[in-house]
């Protein structure tokens, strides 16, 4: 199974989240006009505490080999079927500015989060009141059967469905509030959404270049 995120050990419900610390998961795409067997679709950048990439479950027992082996701060790729670390540290810096984008992206999506927090929030509050507002109508009902069958006060039935009913429009004004600030984190999310997308297309292009060039440069070894 591919996989696409971070290791930062931050979690984020129905956040899409990238392999970067306190970041969005992305899958880049592949850089236009690369063939199959120049493609590099895994690959692995490891900058202390954080990771970012795009790779195999199966490749996760050779990563922790890895970070014993080459510490903190080391770059893996595959391409034509070889698998090449890279360590040279003015090469690895050039790998995270090629990362610029995305982080510009997950400060983005970090904002998104926090406002749909705030409108979960809402949400829940209006939640409750909507439940006290059922618990009401549930008791007029109850009243309005002792009236239909005989007993109970009609008028005092009147009086309380009247209250419910003020109550329910209460709760409806909340919610379309609430409604609205859901629009509007919707919209930004879908900015961000965009941006991502171009965010990807950027650095998969930047990234399939500094592969290339790194093997070029003989800065790479490769491991098996």
């Amino acid at each position: 199974m591919a996989r696409h995120g971070r290791t930062d050990g931050r979690i984020s419900p129905n956040r899409a989240r990238i392999l970067w610390l306190g970041a969005p998961v992305v899958l880049l795409a592949a850089a236009a006009g690369a063939s199959d067997s120049a493609r590099i679709t895994r690959y692995l950048i490891v900058s202390g505490d954080s990771s970012s990439g795009s790779w195999d479950s199966r490749d996760e027992q050779r990563f922790k080999d890895w970070r014993a082996k080459y510490g903190s701060h080391y770059a893996w790729f595959r391409q034509d079927g070889r698998d090449y670390i890279v360590t040279d540290v003015p090469t690895l810096d050039e790998f995270q500015a090629a990362m610029a984008p995305q982080r510009e992206v997950n400060r983005r999506q970090d904002d998104v989060n926090g406002h749909q927090d705030l409108v979960n929030r809402l949400q829940e509050t209006v939640n409750r009141h909507q439940d006290a507002v059922n618990r009401a109508q549930d008791e007029v009902n109850r009243q309005q059967n002792l009236v239909n069958q005989g007993g109970g006060d009609q008028s005092r039935v009147n009086q309380l469905q009247a209250e419910v009913n003020g109550k329910q429009r209460g709760v409806n004004a909340e919610q379309d509030k609430v409604n609205q600030q859901q629009t509007a984190v919707n919209k930004e999310q879908d900015a961000v959404n965009q941006m991502q997308t171009r965010a990807s297309a950027e650095i998969q292009k930047a990234l399939q270049s500094l592969f290339d060039l790194v093997r070029q440069r003989g800065l790479t070894h490769e491991v098996h």
